[in-house]
């Protein structure tokens, strides 16, 4: 009796965990994950009153003694791709050498906040802490290779976010680039929470709906939903 009703159990378990498989993979499609990508600057932290010191310190060393750049400045190509930057800070520049020169000043940068880091937006952490344990959270940047790492290290993120991209590492578009990140972790879906025009932009090339951060850098008229805080995400999600 005892082997009669352990097959029988066995034959229903079996049954049950069928129907659940495929209920989950119906048709061949995998169970959507629900997953939140993350722009850095004017989004999660703001490094715009150290980059200014920086900058205009490396300015000197590299001979340019008569440049000089403000917070505002910096504030205005934050979200920019390094060309687009090296372009605004060195207009007279030919590419290659502009190029040559940004390089030169990135890669101090990432060095200079890992001491003097950026400040991370009110409540950051604790709304991390709550999303990551709903969510799958992403990080999509246009910075220079070596610029989230430094932000992860300034702050302990690392451990709330699955993956990350940027510009600096893969030379593409930030649509690309949340195209890329979906494609290499098998996401179905996302949202995206940036502050800029630009990341509008990349949403809509990448068919996912954007977030506005309204507290952030940029002024963007047209959204799926606006917040004005990052602890507005936790009614949010």
């Amino acid at each position: 009796m005892r082997i009669f009703y352990r097959e029988v159990f066995l034959k229903v378990a079996g049954n049950f965990l069928g129907s659940m498989i495929r209920f989950f993979y119906k048709e061949g499609v995998k169970v959507m994950r629900q997953a939140l990508i993350f722009d850095v600057d004017g989004t999660l932290w703001d490094t715009t009153y150290q980059l200014p010191l920086l900058y205009n310190e490396m300015f000197k060393k590299l001979g340019f003694t008569e440049k000089c750049i403000d917070r505002k400045t910096v504030m205005g190509f934050m979200g920019y791709t390094e060309e687009e930057i090296a372009a605004i800070i060195f207009p007279n520049l030919e590419h290659e050498e502009r190029m040559k020169y940004l390089d030169m000043i990135t890669q101090e940068e990432c060095r200079y906040l890992l001491t003097q880091p950026g400040k991370l937006y009110p409540d950051v952490k604790e709304v991390l802490d709550y999303l990551h344990r709903k969510y799958e959270l992403y990080i999509v940047s246009n910075c220079q290779k070596g610029y989230v790492e430094t932000l992860y290290a300034a702050h302990g993120l690392e451990n709330y976010f699955c993956d990350f991209e940027c510009s600096g590492r893969t030379g593409l578009s930030k649509g690309d680039n949340i195209r890329f990140i979906m494609e290499r972790n098998q996401l179905q879906t996302a949202v995206y929470i940036g502050d800029t025009l630009k990341d509008k932009e990349a949403c809509d090339y990448a068919g996912i709906p954007f977030v506005y951060a309204a507290y952030g850098f940029g002024k963007v008229e047209e959204y799926a939903h606006k917040i004005d805080a990052f602890k507005d995400l936790m009614e949010l999600f």
